[in-house]
């Protein structure tokens, strides 16, 4: 790796790469675990041999504790002593914030809140263990989510349940979660890398061109108009067709008989 964590243990599993957080005791998100994410998130886009990425915790009991607030009171008291200046415009999004070229998958183990919550929702899946539990809890203390809770919940779950989760800051338990639309899935404890680990090998497996521009259509077209993100997905449909994987595959297909089914048994089976 170029970049050498320090508060991320990695590992590799074929075109699958593996975060696990670990900043004990109580695994909080600080203003180094996030760059250093982004780090590590932007040399696995860069890698032409891993595919999916997967966040998940080192330690058993806490998946993100949430944002160090320790830190937020210190900028607090730090800038309430500032004479009154402009806002500060924000940079080009980077990592997870950013609409990547692969697939990134948080498997929450355990417990989190706050920015934990929101680096979460940041990823492209979330599956989660039903002993985890998951919670927005900016307003006990009197502030909102700052790092991008407030925009990509209501995305995710609609405007009236994201009011809901975020003004009383409660707890939400996987299958709940998954019910309303937060996670992707609810897994038992014992059942959530090896169901994580699965996805991620059939996502592995599909056409790395296709993934992205995928990505790129539903992240960056679902804000467009839709006059321009037809146009978006009409210039990415032609990319995709003169791939060599498309070609490829197609042919496969027409070979098979162009029967659906038989086609995605076959595919399933060459993915084991």
């Amino acid at each position: 790796m170029v970049v050498e964590p320090k508060y991320f243990q990695v590992e590799e599993d074929g075109p699958i790469v593996i975060w696990k957080f670990n900043n004990p005791p109580q695994n909080l998100w600080n203003n180094e675990t996030g760059p250093e994410f982004t780090e590590i998130v932007e040399e696995f886009y860069n890698s032409p041999n891993l595919h999916v990425g997967i966040i998940t915790s080192a330690m058993p009991d806490v998946f993100i504790q949430h944002f160090d607030v320790s830190l937020l009171v210190e900028w607090a008291e730090y800038i309430k002593n500032l004479p009154p200046s402009p806002p500060v415009e924000q940079g080009e999004p980077r990592g997870i914030y950013r609409c990547g070229p692969k697939p990134v998958i948080a498997a929450i183990n355990a417990p989190l809140a706050g920015g934990g919550l929101e680096m979460a929702m940041a990823c492209d899946f979330r599956f989660m263990s039903r002993n985890a539990w998951a919670s927005q809890a900016e307003i006990n203390v009197g502030i909102l989510a700052g790092g991008g809770g407030t925009q990509r919940m209501p995305r995710l779950i609609g405007i009236n349940k994201a009011l809901e989760l975020q003004l009383t800051g409660r707890q939400v338990y996987a299958d709940e979660a998954e019910r309303i639309g937060l996670i992707t899935k609810a897994c038992d404890p014992m059942q959530l890398m090896p169901e994580t680990l699965s996805f991620a090998r059939e996502l592995a497996s599909k056409s790395p061109l296709a993934v992205a521009l995928i990505k790129q259509c539903i992240y960056e077209g679902t804000g467009m108009p839709l006059r321009d993100g037809l146009a978006l997905e009409s210039e990415s449909f032609w990319k995709t067709l003169t791939s060599d994987d498309a070609l490829q595959a197609m042919k496969q297909y027409v070979e098979s008989g162009q029967d659906v089914k038989t086609f995605l048994e076959k595919m399933a089976e060459q993915n084991k």
